[in-house]
């Protein structure tokens, strides 16, 4: 631990180590022990909020006996190591209170791994707070070096769905563990916060204590009454939850609902209603238009001056540091011996076809496979060699094949429900908890995950997500239902390195069955974030059995001249457009056009090696069933660091779909059937 200690101004010392008011440490409770550390870090934060000139110490200070109880007296847990496999966790869902974590981090020397350094926390580090070289970040992210979280939060509404998530991988791993998360009163207007309280009901997960921070002030206004401690207190009971209202600021009281929480929530997950009040301590930050307003300098004195005066209320304004060090006592956690788990190679596609009649069918006789179904294969085979792979779905697992999954090991499944955001932020604390997370809906309803999502990356969540039913081909069910702008928001994390310099996210849109079945096999070996985008409908298959597909290549499924000249049209394409393409170089080859088809399936792509196909004077026409953003977007921002790159041509979808009796009709709508796409071709090879 450090050695500089933040104790009251007004606790001096004599030369020989006793406190001025020596008579008082003799008779200090655990109650008062809490007090001063409380007043303490609240001290710290609102320090900390100053130098940074930046932050939140109202909201803070609303979490000052919260967070003392639960990090010095409630937690199983080491400072040392706070990532500690038995370790209880703790999610702060509304984020921006991170001083007040910080400072209890500082005070106890939590090890921090800044540039990948471990060493003690200090308190300059938390005086750096918000600094561009510090890991002490604004928000929690624990990718810059503080391991103490598990997942970035800060995007209000979402850690209560990763706290679930550390809950599940916790139960996985038979760890008795408990998982904290602190909610504002104000986000729980949010709906996730909803759905995951249901989730977290309905898979019975009760090592979960979500406690409501109720200090009725929100940014610029109160909090709603639908929000206020007594509705919250009913709203969670609704739920299924076991619900406690106490006074956030009462050791005793907030010691007694933690500690004895077990027997409380009587088999129910607990939810604590905490009343607090914001800017506790200090009278002049309390009320209305003090949120992420730092003190000022010049009122600073002020400030920690009030919260003496709070010391003095108290009695434990000349309290003995070392007395309160005996008594808030942190239980370490319990020791679970690490004991990797046997990993196997996944079965082979062919493997699989042999054992299953359906498969052999689709490949064999018929020659076609959906994309869909070869995920839903390839994640049943991947369940069965590797046990830390699981599974999440919103009510569509019989539609994206991830049944197949969740029967053949539900233990690993977690149906989600309709609740997509929750979902996601889900599988974000399962891979906290050690899991490899594979997320399955269609792909038009992760788009509503997408604040979900990029959370995640932030906070370096190895997630594998899957959105099936993408692009207009969907027909029928028209443009409710259509994956078409998740190309351009994916694709941008594909241009953005994460810590270990990989793509923040890969994207991956398989043409066929045999490639859908590798590129799943392919996410789960990789490290990082992937995208996969799978059509609904059966395709032809492309590939023989086996074929490899490396995370950012591609194939060359036609090739113009192997004589070397190049092409003077290069189709570009993923999906099902790939097949269209291959129909329209086969009508423009009537006319002795040199054309070449390109399965770009992985994005980031090799873009210089997609242009050199093209010979002189050759076009490359991109065709894809999304909106813009994607592969012609990939194309044309690599031609532009390329001497002498030949022209780019994307076509994508320019207008808003609609439903149709079948594909083509719907692709003849947007400008995208066979016919479309060879009569843009002509208009862009040169006159003859």
């Amino acid at each position: 631990m450090p050695a500089t200690r933040p104790w009251p101004m007004n606790a001096v010392r004599t030369r020989s180590g006793a406190c001025a008011a020596h008579r008082r440490h003799q008779m200090l409770t655990v109650e008062q022990a809490v007090q001063a550390k409380a007043i303490a870090l609240g001290k710290l934060s609102v320090r900390a909020t100053t130098a940074a000139k930046a932050g939140h110490p109202t909201t803070a200070l609303s979490l000052t006996h919260l967070v003392t109880e639960l990090l010095y007296r409630i937690m199983r847990w080491d400072p040392a190591h706070p990532r500690a496999p038995g370790s209880d966790r703790l999610v702060l869902s509304e984020g921006h209170a991170v001083p007040i974590i910080y400072a209890a981090c500082a005070d106890l020397g939590v090890t921090i791994t800044p540039h990948g350094n471990a060493r003690p926390m200090t308190q300059d580090d938390l005086m750096a707070l918000r600094d561009i070289d510090s890991p002490v970040d604004g928000h929690p992210n624990p990718e810059i070096g503080f391991p103490f979280f598990d997942a970035a939060t800060g995007s209000l509404g979402q850690g209560l769905s990763v706290a679930a998530g550390l809950a599940a991988a916790a139960r996985l791993d038979g760890i008795d563990k408990t998982i904290y998360c602190i909610i504002g009163d104000g986000e729980s207007r949010e709906g996730q916060i909803w759905e995951a309280m249901d989730f977290i009901a309905d898979h019975g997960l009760t090592n979960v204590v979500a406690i409501f921070n109720c200090n009725t002030l929100a940014q610029s206004d109160y909090v709603s009454p639908a929000q206020d401690w007594v509705h919250l207190q009913h709203k969670a009971e609704a739920f299924g939850w076991t619900a406690l209202a106490i006074d956030g600021h009462d050791p005793a009281r907030i010691d007694d609902a933690l500690r004895n929480r077990a027997s409380l929530a009587k088999g129910r997950p607990l939810c604590i209603v905490a009343r607090t009040v914001k800017g506790w301590g200090v009278p002049d930050l309390g009320g209305m238009g003090h949120h992420g307003t730092p003190v000022k300098q010049d009122q600073l004195t002020a400030a920690l001056a009030a919260l003496d005066h709070m010391a003095r209320e108290y009695g434990v304004d000349s309290v003995f540091p070392d007395d309160v060090e005996k008594l808030l006592r942190i239980t370490p956690p319990p020791d679970v011996p690490v004991q990797p788990a046997p990993v196997a190679a996944p079965a082979s596609l062919g493997t699989v076809a042999h054992d299953n009649g359906t498969i052999a069918a689709a490949l064999r006789d018929k020659k076609m496979m959906s994309p869909r179904r070869a995920f839903g294969t390839a994640l049943k085979a991947l369940g069965a060699a590797n046990p830390q792979i699981v599974a999440l779905d919103a009510d569509v697992k019989n539609s994206t094949y991830a049944q197949d999954f969740a029967d053949a090991f539900p233990d690993r499944y977690f149906e989600s429900r309709i609740g997509e955001q929750n979902m996601v932020s889900a599988a974000a604390g399962l891979a906290g908890g050690g899991k490899i997370p594979f997320v399955s809906t269609f792909g038009r309803f992760l788009e509503r995950a997408f604040d979900q999502i990029e959370m995640a990356i932030i906070g370096g969540a190895d997630l594998k997500l899957v959105g099936t039913h993408i692009g207009v081909t969907l027909a029928s069910d028209g443009p409710s239902q259509m994956a078409l702008a998740d190309v351009a928001f994916m694709r941008a994390f594909a241009h953005v390195g994460d810590k270990r310099g990989n793509p923040a996210v890969r994207v991956l849109t398989p043409s066929d069955g045999v490639s859908a079945y590798a590129l799943v096999l392919a996410m789960a070996e990789s490290s990082g974030a992937c995208y996969l985008r799978a059509v609904r409908g059966d395709l032809p298959i492309l590939y023989p059995e086996g074929e490899k597909f490396p995370l950012g290549g591609h194939k060359v499924v036609r090739q113009a001249d192997p004589a070397g000249d190049g092409a003077a049209l290069v189709f570009v394409a993923s999906g099902y457009m790939v097949h269209s393409c291959l129909k329209a170089a086969r009508i423009l080859e009537q006319d002795g056009v040199r054309t070449a088809v390109v399965d770009a399936y992985s994005l980031p792509a090799d873009v210089p090696a997609i242009l050199a196909l093209a010979g002189k004077g050759g076009q490359v026409v991109t065709v894809e069933d999304n909106y813009v953003g994607g592969l012609g977007s990939e194309l044309a921002e690599g031609a532009g660091t390329i001497p002498d790159a030949p022209p780019i041509h994307p076509l994508t979808v320019t207008r808003i779909p609609k439903s149709g009796r079948s594909a083509d009709d719907v692709l003849h709508y947007v400008g995208l059937g066979v016919e479309d796409i060879v009569a843009a071709a002509r208009e862009y090879l040169p006159a003859a």
